[in-house]
């Protein structure tokens, strides 16, 4: 085999590749269209930090909970969008050193595909849900009350 898949027990493309590895073409597009992906993130996030605060300059000092909601959403999409950037950039500008044999980051490869990117795609949705989970979290702590007789369930 000519190693695609790496040579360790993941089932990903090995994308610490060299510029000997036939697949080096294969490879450097994905690695590609995932800093493209990053780049576009980045240019929505700044859409909608503009369409964000031009709505709450509409609305003035009229409306204080939109004023409030836009900026929520604000650090929001900006902590989704800071994890996206502090996990993928690092590792494109591993691969990059290491396509371009500045140094040998083989050994990083179990770090990136068991920790790093694996770490971003589950902080998305709890910082998506976040809400949802805190009251959930909420209602688990709190014990509930019978509406009735106002005693306790257990």
């Amino acid at each position: 085999g000519i190693g695609f898949y790496g040579s360790n027990g993941f089932c990903l493309f090995n994308y610490f590749f060299r510029y000997e590895n036939p697949q080096k073409w294969f490879s450097g597009s994905v690695i590609t269209v995932n800093f493209i992906c990053v780049v576009v993130i980045a240019v929505c996030y700044v859409i909608v930090n503009v369409f964000t605060r031009n709505s709450s300059a509409v609305a003035g000092n009229h409306n204080r909970e939109m004023i409030k909601r836009n900026k929520a959403i604000q650090r929001k999409v900006a902590v989704i969008i800071a994890t996206d950037v502090l996990t993928w950039l690092p590792c494109m500008l591993v691969l990059l050193l290491h396509f371009l044999e500045v140094f040998d980051a083989s050994g990083w490869y179990s770090v990136f595909s068991i920790i790093v990117l694996p770490l971003n795609s589950i902080i998305n949705p709890i910082l998506i849900l976040e809400n949802k989970i805190k009251k959930c979290l909420k209602r688990i702590k709190r014990p509930s009350v019978d509406k009735e007789d106002g005693q306790k369930k257990s």
